[in-house]
């Protein structure tokens, strides 16, 4: 199953990141990027993430979790998730928990979208390379029309440049 942009963008987060700071910020607290910083333990073998690379991680995880195989988890047992999973670190188990009913099922938990894939899947093909990534990072190119609003260019400020 394919991971889709709009179904990840509407999810949100893995590891708690908001709607507003999804696609720009997803720093910690010493500036290092969460979603970039936590993708080689799921991903990127060969210099490609995939989503079948992300899905046979969120699998490991949850059956790591779901120690009596009763095919749901809960807050207790995600807490296993946690301990054993950098990406999932600062996660809430309410947060996968969208019914509100304490637990969690292997199908809901697997199918739950990985932001990574919001921020850098450009071709929403499941298929990220470093270059992608790059290209996702790399700051915007600026128009002459963007510099002159922002004073750039020649004179800058508000009297263009001439005397007033």
């Amino acid at each position: 199953m394919r991971f889709h942009a709009a179904a990840l963008i509407a999810a949100l987060s893995i590891a708690g990141w908001s709607a507003a700071g999804l696609a720009q910020q997803s720093t910690d607290a010493n500036g290092q990027d969460q979603i970039l910083a936590t993708a080689p333990e799921w991903g990127g073998q060969g210099g490609v993430y995939t989503c079948e690379q992300w899905r046979a991680y969120v699998t490991r995880m949850y059956r790591l979790a779901d120690v009596h195989h009763r095919g749901f988890i809960e807050a207790k047992d995600f807490e296993i998730i946690k301990k054993a999973s950098p990406v999932f670190a600062s996660a809430s188990f309410d947060y996968f928990d969208e019914a509100g009913k304490g637990r969690v099922t292997q199908k809901q938990f697997i199918e739950f979208p990985n932001p990574f894939f919001a921020r850098f899947d450009k071709k929403h093909n499941c298929h990220v390379t470093n270059e992608d990534i790059r290209q996702a990072n790399a700051p915007a190119p600026t128009t002459p029309a963007q510099q002159k609003r922002r004073g750039g260019g020649r004179g800058g400020g508000m009297g263009g440049g001439r005397g007033m």
